[in-house]
């Protein structure tokens, strides 16, 4: 009898590790889904962040062009001149070639 009870109490706690094992599987598949969409949820609010500074400063560029000044200053930007001025554009020196480099010329 008592043999008996010792093998229901180990058949027992073996079921009950089996229990707590299988429920370990099972939970540690949507915690790992969980982390990763916590990972993915701070990604997308710091890119909202930074879409909504960018609207911002778009909004703020659009005021500015909504007045003379800076529809001016923007069209010089563009390389547009008022009819009489005349544009100049400034190109930076190119060193010398080195002599006997490949695009010297061969004598």
């Amino acid at each position: 009898m008592r043999r008996r009870r010792r093998l229901s109490w180990s058949l027992f706690y073996l079921l009950l590790a089996v229990v707590f094992a299988v429920t370990m599987v099972k939970i540690s598949r949507p915690l790992r889904v969980l982390s990763g969409q916590q990972r993915e949820l701070a990604r997308l609010r710091a890119e909202k962040a930074r879409l909504t500074e960018e609207m911002a400063r778009l909004k703020e560029y659009q005021r500015s062009l909504a007045t003379d000044q800076g529809l001016e200053r923007a069209a010089r930007r563009e390389g547009y001149v008022r009819p009489g001025e005349r544009r100049l554009v400034f190109v930076p020196e190119r060193p010398a070639p080195k002599e006997g480099g490949p695009s010297s010329p061969e004598k």
